[in-house]
């Protein structure tokens, strides 16, 4: 049998379109085991999940933890840890799909499906409305496959770049009380887009790389801008489902000339009508490929190649990029063939139900991730 745990509301209809079209009995649960043997999580297990969740606090400008909740965080870890390596024994696990699966629950079932052997497949959502990301090793820069550069032999779609843009759409605010966006506002006549991410997001937490967080992040930038032109501007924009750590780094972002901070509009207003854009590694950066905009990741991102993007590795080189601010190019051509391959073979249909054809494709693709990982383990 292979398992999961339910995700989000989102995710669930994807199991159960899914699960007919497997080989093997798709069994959900909903939380994880537990069982109490008296020891303790490997250390190196420990020291991952200890490390995710003193960042996370730090991210969001929480309270750090005390020495008593990081104990009795290890307990309970412990005790899901060895309910998972008797489940899996018990039930005959043969592998395990997770959504994410980086961090929390999701991130331990994972860990511990991979210390038995076991092979494990992640889902998360992409940048291409009714696409899901579907891969070994783990989810955006952490996909092999998706860091892979099959697409440099693919055949490039004329029609792509516009097909794209068409398909993107505005993620809703999340919370209780969702309004329509505000108007976007009067904007600098020169500026690079500056799209702020989600705190403790695993594509920071995980992938920022030297980047730390948000504020960090703007700081670097706010900093970088003095080698810009000086009609140049630098506009920030909240994400739209998270404020969390953000206002008092906004507030310092606008005290300085070079800095607008922009939260009303859609993205897709700011990308048509900046010069760049310059990110850690969001979706963002690759929804500017829509707009045939340049690209600047800071930290690692699936969609960071050469000729795709410029990429900043500290603060030195990121001035040297503004330094030479019109010598920031991309290859058309290259884009072209990501794009085109992101949505023939990187990404996957997401199936609404399992009558559809999207359904049976995306088991078949499961399966085969799987027989890969046993074939060839880490």
């Amino acid at each position: 049998m292979y398992l999961t745990l339910n995700a989000p509301d989102l995710v669930r209809p994807v199991y159960r379109a899914l699960a007919p079209h497997l080989s093997q009995p798709l069994e959900r649960h909903w939380r994880l085991p537990s069982k109490r043997t008296g020891d303790s999580l490997p250390d190196d297990v420990w020291l991952e999940i200890e490390s995710i969740e003193i960042e996370e606090r730090r991210q969001k400008r929480l309270q750090a933890l005390s020495n008593v909740e990081l104990e009795a965080i290890r307990a309970l870890r412990s005790r899901q840890w060895f309910g998972l390596l008797d489940l899996f024994e018990r039930k005959g696990v043969q592998a395990v799909l997770v959504w994410n699966g980086y961090r929390g629950r999701r991130g331990l079932l994972a860990k511990a499906a991979r210390h038995v052997g076991l092979p494990v497949v992640f889902f998360e959502r992409c940048a291409f409305t009714g696409y899901l990301q579907v891969g070994l090793d783990g989810t955006n820069a952490g996909s092999r496959h998706l860091r892979s550069k099959d697409f440099e032999n693919h055949t490039p779609d004329e029609g792509i770049v516009d097909w794209f843009k068409k398909t993107q759409t505005q993620r809703p605010k999340r919370g209780l009380f969702k309004s329509p966006p505000e108007p976007l506002g009067a904007l600098p006549e020169r500026f690079i887009y500056c799209p702020l991410q989600v705190a403790a997001d695993t594509q920071l937490s995980v992938h920022g790389g030297w980047v730390r967080d948000m504020p960090g992040f703007m700081s670097t930038l706010v900093d970088a801008s003095m080698a810009l032109p000086d009609e140049v501007s630098l506009v920030f924009r909240p994400h739209p489902s998270c404020g969390v750590g953000q206002e008092r780094a906004l507030n310092l972002a606008t005290q300085h000339s070079r800095v607008q901070v922009i939260e009303g509009g859609t993205s897709a207003e700011l990308l048509s009508r900046c010069e760049a854009v310059v990110t850690v590694n969001s979706s963002v950066g690759l929804e500017a490929f829509a707009y045939e905009k340049p690209v600047v990741t800071l930290g690692e991102s699936f969609y960071g190649h050469e000729g795709l993007t410029n990429h900043a590795s500290d603060l030195e080189s990121l001035r040297q990029l503004f330094g030479d601010y019109h010598g920031m190019r991309f290859e058309p051509d290259q884009r072209a063939r990501f794009l085109t391959w992101l949505r023939d073979k990187g990404f996957q249909r997401w199936p609404r139900h399992s009558r559809e054809p999207a359904a049976k494709a995306l088991a078949e693709r499961v399966e085969t991730l799987i027989h890969d990982a046993k074939a060839n383990p880490a």
